[in-house]
């Protein structure tokens, strides 16, 4: 399947209209470098391109939630940052964005609130600046990690 038949069956799922797919496809692939790329299958992509169609098919229905397991992996330092703008706009208009990462100064930065899992089990959560306090939320996974807490 090509990017572009799969952005538009994305569109289908959700009612977008053809204007609206239009628009949304037209801004969202020239924001991520892809349009030139739409045509081609989706298995010639590299997984930077992979991650960045599924950003833009994430965002095709203008959603008030998002879940996003690690959204950063494979993309170049351009993408990342237009992916945290596009996150910031949407919490800013009332959305919200639940994400898994490893890079932990990302979810520093980017989040409100924070939960850390350790062992499939929740351990601390709340305000970031409830859990990280006065220190960093690498140290306060490192002290949690290391079983001191």
């Amino acid at each position: 399947m090509s990017g572009i038949k799969y952005l538009g069956f994305i569109a289908d799922i959700f009612g977008v209209s053809k204007k609206e797919r239009q628009e949304r496809i037209e801004k969202y692939s020239e924001m991520f470098e892809l349009k030139k790329d739409l045509a081609q299958p989706i298995s010639a992509y590299s997984h930077g391109m992979k991650q960045k169609l599924a950003i833009v098919a994430a965002w095709m229905h203008s959603p008030k939630l998002v879940i996003m397991d690690e959204p950063f992996v494979g993309l170049d330092p351009k993408a990342s940052h237009l992916l945290k703008t596009m996150m910031r706009e949407l919490c800013s208009e009332g959305g919200s964005i639940f994400f898994s990462t490893h890079i932990l100064e990302v979810a520093e930065k980017l989040c409100d609130k924070v939960a850390i899992i350790k062992n499939g089990r929740l351990v601390v959560s709340g305000s970031m600046e409830q859990v990280k306090g006065d220190t960093s939320l690498e140290d306060v996974f490192l002290e949690l990690e290391d079983g001191n807490a």
